[in-house]
């Protein structure tokens, strides 16, 4: 618990330094690049102190984000390692009918593969979701504080985000499970077929038990095949929502800078508040 508490706080310090990052490239343009008022030697001077912080920040965050890796590595590997010592002593403690129930290739894929999706979600998914969704919602405010007119823009894309990210997430749901279950299958007919290799031979089904292999891998070939058109559909969509994103910005954003609503600078930490903004989906 400590050590997860630890992580989420080093994730608050990586958020912090991502969205400080364009906040300095704001400051850079409007005070002292396209400042006509300061001296060339004022500009100069400011611009270094500015890339000065933007470097300790750049250091800071990387080095927050390698501790959080490491301490999120670090417990759930021990995750891991406790949970397969309990579900394989487990194991040894069941009657025989539950292995003549169950087939070998089944539990292995239970104990190994099953358990690394597991630790995927400690290490990755969880603490991932929790940055994501904190600094969408640090991106949003920091929007609507610097021009809420260009910020509200930006906001009747969100519900085609969001629906675009439901509909991706459940059709990716579904495939991976129906891809790890077909797995497991795999794996247990190998099993069996390799312990069971003598009698196979004796009694002359090497024929049959391959084309039952062939069509067990062609199924788990076909499900693959599926996510990866899922996904090579809806990633590129949201690649095109992001650049509409952007032109919206450049469009609607220019006319505010000719207009003297907002500043070159304003302008450009907008554009890189957005790409930080679609980054997480």
């Amino acid at each position: 618990r400590l050590r997860v508490a630890l992580a989420v706080l080093l994730s608050i310090a990586v958020i912090i330094t991502n969205l400080a990052l364009p906040y300095l490239i704001r400051l850079a343009i409007d005070n002292f690049i396209s400042a006509p008022q300061l001296g060339a030697a004022q500009r100069l001077a400011g611009l270094g102190n500015l890339t000065a912080v933007f470097i300790i920040l750049v250091i800071s965050g990387f080095a927050a984000n390698f501790f959080q890796v490491t301490i999120l590595e670090l417990s759930g590997q021990n995750i891991m390692h406790q949970l397969r010592q309990k579900l394989f002593r487990h194991l040894l403690s069941l009657d025989l009918t539950f292995f003549n129930n169950n087939p070998a290739g089944k539990l292995v894929t239970r104990l190994t593969n099953d358990i690394q999706n597991m630790h995927e979600m400690f290490t990755s998914v969880a603490i991932t979701i929790f940055n994501d969704v904190l600094q969408l919602i640090g991106i949003l405010g920091i929007l609507y504080c610097m021009n809420w007119r260009l910020a509200g823009l930006m906001t009747l894309l969100l519900p085609l985000v969001l629906l675009h990210s439901a509909v991706f997430s459940r059709m990716a749901r579904d495939c991976f499970r129906r891809i790890r279950t077909q797995l497991a299958v795999i794996n247990s007919f190998l099993q069996e077929t390799l312990s069971g290799m003598a009698l196979i031979q004796h009694f002359l089904q090497e024929g049959p038990i391959e084309e039952k292999f062939r069509r067990q891998n062609h199924l788990y070939r076909q499900q693959t095949m599926t996510q990866i058109r899922i996904f090579g559909i809806f990633l590129p969509l949201l690649e095109l929502i992001n650049h509409i994103a952007i032109a919206m910005i450049i469009w609607f954003g220019g006319r505010e800078v000719l207009a003297g609503r907002i500043t070159i600078g304003e302008m450009a930490a907008f554009l890189s508040y957005m790409r930080l903004f679609f980054k997480p989906m």
